[in-house]
Formats: structure tokens, sequence, C-alpha cells
């Protein structure tokens, strides 16, 4: 039987949902003795802390703060894998070059030619890996596959600290790539999940209300903004890029704007271009800016993330968008 554009995201709420990028996350590797004092004075998480096959999520910030890209950060016994964000490789290596100094015994390995990506997610994420797991070993959520690869298990606590449920991904080596994604696909059809293409995986991410680069994470945020400081941010480690506007946004500040969802009224009847400006009816003045839409067939309207600004930041807030149509504020997650 034929699932229905409805269903495909229900099960992935309710089940599983498995999705293949057509772009993988570069993995990036850092290696040799400095290689945690290298990434400590530019990454917004705390290094040094970090246990051996532990995960983290963090930022690597310009001067001024504001987001460059966001990583996950994995650390094994001699060696850390950095994920960053699909599409970033070049950029992203570069900005690693430009304070890898030549006394840093410190060394960049690019292996993102390496391994393909797959994501699962779904309540029944963690029992369709366990036979992939590499058994030799108790890692928790950063862990290596049995035939090779990795896999990340993000938190469940996320963006504005809410319950966004469990995502993997996993990153396998070529060769073994076919034969596991098989082997991936017939346990989710088993587990009566749903294999998800690119907008339904989309559509789910934004019923999460999860924030994505370059939509919501890039040049123009703060992570607070986002709502990810909890989740990417140590405020206790010593001194790195960004580190003293992140402090006195913490400490002595307040944020002007904040991670928000709208419901839409209807679909727009022309391809959108995004950002957005949302307009506050009852003056017309910029009230925030609306990043991304999708279709939710579970709401059964258009929903999208944004950024509002905290002083009309409420619960059922009516906005307009340039086009005429109108966008509720509403709590996040969507689903």
């Amino acid at each position: 039987m034929k699932t229905s554009s409805k269903s495909k995201t229900l099960l992935a709420h309710k089940k599983l949902g498995l999705f293949c990028p057509t772009i993988s996350r570069p993995c990036i590797f850092i290696e040799g003795e400095d290689r945690k004092t290298f990434l400590q004075g530019i990454m917004s998480q705390d290094l040094l802390k970090q246990e051996d096959w532990s995960l983290s999520y963090s930022f690597f910030l310009n001067p001024k703060a504001r987001i460059l890209f966001d990583a996950w950060c994995g650390t094994c016994n001699d060696k850390i894998a950095l994920f960053p964000p699909s599409g970033t490789q070049k950029d992203f290596i570069s900005h690693l070059q430009q304070y890898l100094f030549f006394r840093t015994k410190a060394k960049i390995v690019d292996l993102s030619d390496t391994f393909s990506e797959l994501r699962l997610v779904g309540p029944d994420t963690i029992s369709a890996l366990l036979s992939l797991f590499d058994h030799d070993f108790s890692g928790s959520s950063f862990r290596r596959l049995r035939d090779g690869g990795y896999v990340l298990i993000h938190p469940i606590s996320f963006q504005l600290d809410l319950n966004v449920g469990l995502q993997a991904d996993l990153f396998i080596p070529n060769q073994d790539f076919s034969r596991i994604r098989k082997s991936l696909e017939d346990s989710v059809q088993e587990r009566e999940g749903v294999i998800m293409d690119e907008d339904t995986y989309m559509t789910y991410l934004t019923e999460k209300g999860i924030p994505l680069f370059p939509t919501e994470l890039n040049t123009a945020y703060f992570p607070a903004e986002a709502g990810l400081d909890t989740a990417g941010i140590s405020y206790n480690k010593g001194c790195y890029v960004g580190q003293e506007p992140v402090t006195r946004l913490k400490f002595q500040g307040h944020i002007n704007r904040l991670l928000s969802g709208f419901l839409i009224s209807s679909p727009s009847s022309s391809p959108e271009t995004f950002p957005q400006t949302l307009l506050n009816p009852k003056d017309g003045n910029e009230a925030g800016i609306l990043t991304r839409t999708a279709y939710s067939d579970i709401l059964e309207s258009v929903i999208g993330l944004g950024y509002l600004k905290k002083s009309v930041l409420d619960n059922d807030t009516e906005l307009l968008l340039p086009d005429g149509r109108t966008a509720k504020t509403i709590n996040l997650p969507f689903v």
C-alpha cells in the first residue's frame, strides 16, 4: 500500500524514519598532541573536559560571536572528529587553517570522501542501530560501527532545551554503504517506519523546530538567539574566538530576538525566497524574520521557523507577511 505524505512524517515521529542525504556532512579529523588545545581556542565547547568516545555540539564563531558553523564533535582516543554542516567542507577547513600555526602540533585530515551518511529519526532509532554497533566497547553518544565508521546519537534535549526526539547520524565507509543502507531500509520497514525523501525529512525537522545551517544558523545570529547556548556553549572554559561577547550577552545583557515557530495562514501563490520580514499589524514595523517554511500534513497547515523580537514574543501573536498572509506564533516543537 502506498504511504501518504501525511503518514510519512507521522510514522517518523511515532516509529522510525530513514533519510539518505544527497550531500553528506564533511568528516574532518584533527590529529596530533596539540589537537585539543588547538580546537579549544576556536570552538565554544570545552574539549578539555570531554571524555573519549563522547559527543558534543559546538559552534565556531566570528570575533563578534555570530555563527560561522555549527558542528558535532566526537572525541576518539588519539583524534577528534568534527562533522560540520553539509556543503561546508572547503570553507570549514579554511577556517580551521587560519588558526593552525606553524608550531602547533596538530594536523587536519579530511576524510569526507571516505564516508557516506545516513540519518535515522524517531523513537525506534536505537533498536534499529543495535546490530550495527561495535560491541567491543561501551560507547555512549559517539560510537564506532562494527564494520567501520561512526554513529552520532544526538541529545534529545536540544534548542530552547526542548525535547526534539531521537536522531542518529551514521557515517559509513563507502564500500559498505549500499549493504548497510539496504539492511537499515529492511529494518525500517519491519518496524513499520518510513523511508524519507528530502522534503519529508525537512518537514520532519521543521515540525520539531530544529534550526539549521544556513537558514537559521549563520552570521546574522548569536547561538543564544537560536536557543542553542545550553546545547552548544560552555560558559566555564577559557578564551576562544567570540568568547567575550558570548559571555557578556549571557551575564550582562539580553537577547533581542528568539527562535520561534509560526503557523502560516496559507501556502504562497509564488515560489518563496527567505528570509522574509514579519510585520507587526499594529504599527507596520518589523517584528521578526521568517527563515523557512514547510507544509505539515499532520497539522494541515504551512508552518515556519524564524526569529521574533522579544518585545512582541508571545504565543498566538498574529503577524503579517509582505504578501498579506498572516503568521501566528506558536510554541515549539510543532509536533
